[in-house]
């Protein structure tokens, strides 16, 4: 008899083999640390509590800065991206920070992710 889910042995690693995000289109499949940077980018790309088809803790809240100073925003942003990253089990910690104008209301973030396939650098624009 063929078992009908898979046994996992503590300490093994489970694979992130998904589909390839390619613009508007799935374009074959993506394992390891490309998996990690197009979870990244889906994540911080999703309002969370906006689409009803993903849960409550997938997405990040980065319209809690709007409306709020430069000077806030960089105090909450590293929060608001950690919260929302660190659902991914793939992922463990976000750090080095840095933060520059783009406009009057908007600022470019840019971080490093640390995930169990290394170090990924990351960004998204907050409008504030």
């Amino acid at each position: 008899m063929i078992p009908l889910t898979a046994v996992i042995q503590e300490g093994e690693k489970i694979p992130s083999y998904t589909y390839k995000l390619d613009d508007t289109r799935v374009r074959g499949y993506v394992d390891g640390s490309e998996a990690v940077k197009q979870a990244v980018y889906k994540i911080l790309m999703t309002e969370r509590y906006k689409y009803i088809i993903y849960g409550f803790n997938y997405g990040v809240e980065l319209d809690k800065v709007i409306g709020r100073g430069k000077s806030e925003a960089k105090a909450m942003l590293p929060e608001i991206i950690r919260s929302a990253l660190c659902c991914d089990s793939r992922i463990s910690e976000v750090n080095n920070f840095e933060f520059t104008d783009i406009d009057k209301e908007s600022l470019l973030v840019k971080f490093t992710v640390i995930s169990s396939e290394g170090e990924i650098e990351g960004e998204v624009r907050a409008d504030v």
